[in-house]
């Protein structure tokens, strides 16, 4: 069974290689390179070539509206660039894609080992296994699917493989992203951090990991002193600080003591320079609902003494709110999505949500074309599908919540739940906060 199991993931692998191989090689390289879905100004290959060119010819990278990564960034796409011929390039794209989904899948795969312990543990010693509440339990033998369908979704995504394709650079973000996970949840605390650091100098919007990533620490040290929990969290604080004033500081010292960068790269971010749909989106249509969603999300009690559902919804709070988003970011919390499998019983609104996400999906370049090159609709058409498109994700997130808050209260109100599997009816649960 283990080897079949393998067998499969080798596939997998060889089809996503295949692919991305395809598309790459193929007349539609260039066309998917430029569409602003796949490539923003802070993620597109040419920028970083570009930025990399200047370099050479001794012209700062950052005076102008050239280059909007860091310095530290730059400098190893110079050496990619050196030392790699374009078409070995790609494959390391390739590689930085297929490393991202293993390594997540091996994150999932422990997490979902420890939430199925804990979750035995609190009804074993509220019900004494009782099989009228084995549907709230989550299934251990679900834990080795869910990991592998990880590695599915990410290698045969189209939001994983165009990004991919373009070589954007948010291929690199995704999978210091998932090193992150992976070394919080192996309770490695200074690579945990120093990595976010790293990442938090390149993409500013991601210090909203921090939270979640020190709350995934401290659940694996399970401290229980909460003196000692407070001494730890402020540990992993400092680790954090100390570790990006360093980066900051080699950043000054790659760039000769210039600090151009800081405007280039994390004062751009959210000033309207580039009006791309994308940013005209996010700054026009949806930053009503910013601090609303976000701030509501992330002060839930269950949100924040369970630390791995947290970290997930930080990442699809991110992909939605984050200045100049692409598809690259759908994927990080898209492919997650297996690890949560057990809350879709207790969702609302999955065929709405999954016909929204895909039929805007496809709907987004036939109207961006009519816009664009056929010049028979207006900009209103393609807003509006980028629009409903984040009401969908919005839709989503909500719904997760819900869910997740939903089966935490049965697990806490056991016998209710009982009651409830008896008579077929289900308690009025509402969000309050």
């Amino acid at each position: 069974m283990i080897s079949m199991g393998i067998s499969r993931i080798y596939l997998v692998i060889l089809f996503g290689v295949l692919l991305r191989c395809s598309l790459r090689f193929s007349v539609y390289h260039q066309m998917i390179a430029k569409r602003v879905e796949v490539s923003s100004p802070f993620n597109a290959w040419i920028r970083a070539k570009e930025g990399v060119f200047l370099l050479n010819i001794g012209i700062d990278p950052y005076d102008g509206n050239t280059f909007h990564e860091s310095p530290l960034f730059l400098h190893f796409y110079r050496f990619l660039i050196e030392i790699l011929e374009e078409y070995q390039l790609f494959f390391v794209f390739v590689l930085a894609d297929i490393l991202t989904a293993l390594v997540f899948s091996k994150v999932v795969l422990k997490q979902s080992k420890s939430i199925v312990a804990i979750d035995a543990r609190r009804l074993k010693l509220k019900d004494s296994n009782d099989p009228t509440c084995a549907n709230l339990l989550i299934k251990p033998e679900s834990t080795s699917s869910n990991a592998e369908s990880i590695i599915w979704i990410y290698l045969l995504c189209p939001y994983a493989i165009l990004p991919c394709v373009a070589q954007s650079t948010s291929v690199f973000t995704n999978l210091l992203v998932a090193m992150i996970f992976l070394a919080a949840t192996n309770n490695h605390r200074h690579l945990s951090l120093f990595l976010l650091s790293l990442i938090t100098l390149n993409t500013f919007y991601l210090i909203l990991l921090l939270p979640s990533i020190c709350l995934i620490l401290e659940h694996n040290t399970q401290h229980r002193n909460s003196d000692r929990k407070f001494r730890s969290i402020i540990y992993s604080l400092f680790i954090f600080i100390i570790s990006l004033i360093s980066l900051i500081g080699i950043s000054i010292l790659f760039e000769k003591g210039s600090l151009k960068f800081i405007d280039s790269v994390y004062v751009f971010r959210y000033a309207i320079v580039s009006c791309d749909a994308s940013k005209l989106l996010r700054t026009n249509l949806i930053n009503q609902s910013k601090m609303d969603c976000v701030g509501s999300n992330s002060k839930h009690w269950c949100l924040l003494r369970e630390s791995y559902f947290l970290s997930f919804i930080t990442l699809v709070n991110h992909s939605i709110f984050k200045p100049y988003p692409t598809v690259s970011d759908l994927i990080l919390f898209l492919c997650l999505l297996p690890q949560w499998s057990h809350l879709f019983r207790y969702m609302r609104n999955i065929l709405i949500i999954a016909g929204t996400i895909v039929t805007t999906s496809v709907l987004a370049p036939i109207l961006w074309y009519l816009w664009i090159v056929l010049g028979t609709a207006n900009s209103n058409f393609y807003f509006g599908i980028t629009l409903a498109f984040n009401v969908g994700l919005i839709l989503l997130i909500t719904d997760l919540i819900f869910a997740f808050i939903k089966r935490e209260f049965y697990i806490e109100n056991i016998e209710l739940y009982k009651i409830c599997k008896k008579t077929n009816k289900s308690p009025r649960i509402e969000l309050a906060y």
